[in-house]
C-alpha cells in the first residue's frame, strides 16, 4: 500500500540534499536503466539521482589514508570544529586532513568535538573539553575528557593511557573518559584490558567499568543508544558511490551498534546486490538511512538495537 508521509523537516533536508547533488552532477552522469523505485514525495527525486541498481561488482573496503612522512593520523569530522593542536608552548587551529604528529596535545573547547584518522584506518574521537597527547604512533595519552576508539578489525592495537590507567583494546570499539577522579570505561564491542600497575580488569562488550585508585565496578550497558550520540557527529563519512547496499548498511550499524537482520534469506542476496551511486554527505544518519532503505524498493524498523530490513510490500 502506499506510503505514510515522512515529517516535514525531514522532508525538507533530503529534498535539499538530494537537489543539490542533482545540480552538481545531473550533467555529469548518465543513469542506468534499471532505476530503483522512488518515495513518494520526499525521496522521489533521491531515486532518480542517488541510487541505482546494478550487478554487484567485487568491491573492498576503502583503503586507508596513504601516510606521509612524520605524520601519525590527520583530523577528520565536521567543519568549523573548534579544536587546536599545541607543541612546544605553541598553539595551532586544527583543519580538516591536517596532519597530527608525534608529540602534539589536541584540545577541543566546549562546542567542539574532533576525529582523527590513524594511516591503518583507526578512527580515534574526542568529545568536547578534552585533552589528549599523541605519545606514540599507537598510544595516546588523556588527561582530561572522553576519547572514542574503534579499531575495526584490520588495525594494530591503541593504548589510551590515564593517570589512573591504561586502556589496551582488543580489536573494538569504546570509550574511555575521566569522570570526577574515576576512569569510566564503556565497552561498545570486541574487549579492552583496563589495569594500573597492581592489577588490571577486562572490560567485554556491553559492559561499562568505573575503574578508580580503590576499586572496580562492573555493569551492563546496551552497545546503542544516547550514550553513543557524541561519536557519531565526528565519525568518518560513509562513501555511498559505487558502495553495495549491504556494506553500507553494515558500516552504519557499526556505528550506531545496532545489528542488520534481513527478514529473509533471498534479502539479503538483492540487498548485496543493490549498487549506491550520489552521495548522502550532510545529512543525519536517519535520513541518510531513509534514502538508501527508501529508494531502493525496501522498508525497514529499528526494533531495540536491531535494524530490520523487509520488503516494501510486507511493512
Amino acid at each position: 500500500g502506499p506510503r505514510g508521509a515522512p515529517p516535514a523537516g525531514r522532508q525538507s533536508r533530503v529534498r535539499g540534499q538530494v537537489h543539490a547533488h542533482w545540480d552538481g552532477s545531473v550533467h555529469r552522469r548518465r543513469v542506468g536503466p534499471r532505476r530503483v523505485a522512488a518515495w513518494t514525495g520526499m525521496l522521489a527525486a533521491a531515486a532518480a539521482l542517488v541510487l541505482i541498481v546494478s550487478r554487484l561488482d567485487d568491491r573492498s573496503a576503502p583503503a586507508p589514508v596513504p601516510a606521509a612522512a612524520g605524520w601519525v593520523a590527520k583530523i577528520s569530522g565536521p567543519q568549523g570544529a573548534a579544536h587546536r593542536a599545541m607543541s612546544g608552548g605553541s598553539a595551532r587551529p586544527l583543519a580538516i586532513d591536517e596532519a597530527v604528529r608525534v608529540g602534539e596535545t589536541i584540545e577541543t573547547g566546549e562546542g567542539g568535538r574532533v576525529g582523527i584518522r590513524f594511516a591503518d584506518g583507526t578512527s580515534v574521537r574526542l568529545d568536547v573539553s578534552s585533552r589528549a597527547t599523541l605519545v606514540g604512533p599507537r598510544a595516546i595519552e588523556l588527561s582530561d575528557g572522553a576519547v572514542y576508539v574503534d579499531t575495526g578489525t584490520g588495525a594494530h592495537r591503541l593504548e589510551i593511557r590515564t593517570s589512573l590507567g591504561t586502556a589496551r583494546d582488543i580489536g573494538t570499539q569504546f570509550e574511555v573518559r575521566l569522570v570526577e577522579g574515576r576512569l569510566r570505561l564503556r565497552v561498545r564491542t570486541g574487549a579492552v584490558e583496563l589495569g594500573d600497575r597492581s592489577r588490571s580488569v577486562t572490560g567485554h562488550a556491553g559492559t561499562e567499568i568505573l575503574f578508580s585508585a580503590t576499586e572496580a565496578e562492573s555493569r551492563p550497558l546496551a552497545p546503542f543508544g544516547p550514550e553513543w550520540q557524541w561519536t557519531v557527529e565526528v565519525s568518518p563519512p560513509i562513501d555511498i558511490e559505487g558502495l553495495p547496499l549491504a556494506t553500507y548498511l553494515d558500516r552504519l550499524a557499526r556505528e550506531q551498534g545496532w545489528t542488520v537482520q534481513y527478514v529473509d534469506s533471498t534479502l539479503i542476496r538483492d540487498a548485496g546486490g543493490i549498487i549506491l551511486h550520489g552521495s548522502v554527505a550532510g545529512l543525519a544518519p536517519a535520513d541518510a538511512l531513509d534514502v538508501a532503505i527508501g529508494t531502493s524498493g525496501l522498508a525497514y524498523r529499528l526494533d531495540n538495537g536491531r535494524l530490520v530490513v523487509s520488503r516494501e510490500t510486507s511493512r
